[in-house]
């Protein structure tokens, strides 16, 4: 008697039930089937959260005004944005000591484009991989990057414990990984 109580509460709790679209085939219907999925919880587990961390990176030259795209090892574009993710939103903020504020998703193997985000959130269409890596500055580089100690959803409400935090002389920084 008490399994339809608990299936009733895993469906009303928040983060359990997702709903999802599942296209049929061109057979079945154009109209897409929508399903609850109930996610299963472990009896006596504790709801986990995950935030991630604000992450602030350094460049070898004044980029903060340019897009950046992420290339695996090989050189390949592992990353880059759709002009509609760019907006002013998306330019770095100063935090001081060469240090910026990453609001693009920038890693440790961006590299950065002669777009700025101006140009590049007005195109129409997104650049064809060879139009990007032709627009790579060449030796543009993050060079270094560093875990912050508060969420992303929470860095542009701190930004003045955020400088304080990159210009404490005495503090390791938690570097990511050094580009050479």
């Amino acid at each position: 008697m008490k399994i339809p109580y608990l299936i009733a509460a895993l469906a009303i709790t928040p983060g359990v039930v997702a709903c999802s679209a599942h296209k049929k085939t061109a057979e079945d219907s154009a109209e897409p089937e929508m399903r609850s999925v109930v996610v299963g919880i472990p009896h006596n587990s504790h709801p986990v959260s995950v935030m991630p961390k604000a992450t602030a990176f350094q460049m070898n030259g004044d980029y903060a005004d340019n897009v950046a795209i992420t290339l695996n090892a090989d050189g390949s574009l592992a990353y880059y944005p759709a002009p509609t993710d760019i907006s002013a939103a998306s330019r770095p903020v100063d935090l001081g000591n060469g240090w910026w504020l990453n609001r693009q998703g920038i890693s440790d193997r961006s590299v950065f484009t002669r777009y700025t985000f101006e140009e590049y959130s007005k195109l129409k269409s997104v650049p064809s991989p060879e139009e990007l890596k032709k627009a790579i500055i060449p030796g543009s580089a993050v060079t270094l990057m560093q875990e912050l100690p508060v969420p992303v959803s929470e860095a542009m409400q701190q930004l003045d414990s955020l400088r304080r935090y990159v210009a404490t002389p005495h503090r390791k920084p938690s570097i990511l990984r050094p580009k050479h």
